[in-house]
């Protein structure tokens, strides 16, 4: 029952994400600026093109070009856009992503915690290597995730939970770094939280699984991840309900913790 409780509370806490982003937008004119950015360029820009393409001028190409020629016609004109306009579009977004998602957490965490103090920053060194480990965690659990989808049966629900955990950690992450926890503190809360991040995060993975294409995905994860960040400021799920830990992401820890002594020892 702790664990259907939780799940909820999850699921909740992302579901109301959207009417707070807009309580912000209202509120903050920094914060409204980048997200419109963010909306801009990947629901605009990327997406719309990546629409406009496949529902309008690929039927059109396909209707006037001859028959026997039509596949070709496709394969090749969907190469050409691909990679002249998707890749260098794809590049681009990420790049400025990673930054705007960054300046969208910091901004929100001033405006919601303002009354809470910031925890004392760590050395470079270690913020560097705290990066380090998470991004490896965080890759290995990604390959984990795709293992999982294998299983026969299984495979399509344990896959969808591996993804809503990795959303709701990259959400989550945010606030637990400015808070000055490190990334062992930061999966355990995982573990012991998993039941509520899988519900916080298993409406964004339902959608990614169901789009089209793997550039479609990004789009919608771009597009979502934002309001995550803003929902994730605003609840402490450490403090709310707990049920038996799921180490899940332990073999992930293992793999990186042998990844980081081999480069140690050189």
């Amino acid at each position: 029952m702790d664990i259907l409780h939780a799940f909820l509370l999850g699921l909740q806490d992302s579901l109301v994400s959207g009417g707070k982003t807009v309580k912000l937008l209202k509120q903050d004119p920094e914060i409204r600026s980048k997200l419109f950015q963010c909306f801009m360029l990947n629901g605009v820009v990327f997406m719309f093109s990546l629409l406009i393409f496949d529902w309008i001028i690929v039927p059109i190409v396909l209707l006037v070009a001859p028959n026997e020629t039509s596949n070709c016609i496709d394969m090749i004109l969907t190469a050409v856009f691909r990679v002249l306009w998707v890749l260098p579009l794809y590049l681009i977004s990420r790049l400025l992503n990673v930054f705007w998602y960054q300046e969208i957490a910091d901004l929100v965490y001033k405006s919601v915690r303002r009354s809470r103090s910031r925890s004392p920053s760590s050395s470079v060194s270690e913020l560097i290597a705290d990066i380090i480990y998470s991004v490896i965690v965080q890759c290995v659990f990604l390959m984990q995730a795709s293992l999982a989808g294998l299983v026969p049966v299984l495979g399509y629900p344990l896959q969808v939970i591996h993804m809503s955990l990795v959303y709701s950690l990259y959400a989550f992450e945010y606030v637990w770094m400015n808070q000055g926890h490190g990334v062992v503190r930061r999966v355990a809360l995982m573990h012991f939280n998993w039941a509520y991040f899988t519900g916080y995060g298993i409406i964004m993975s339902v959608v990614i699984s169901c789009a089209e294409s793997y550039f479609m995905g990004v789009c919608l994860f771009s597009l979502m991840f934002p309001v995550l960040i803003v929902s994730a400021h605003h609840t402490s799920p450490q403090t709310r309900v707990k049920c038996f830990p799921l180490p899940l992401f332990r073999p992930s820890i293992f793999v990186t913790e042998r990844v980081m002594s081999l480069t140690n020892r050189r």
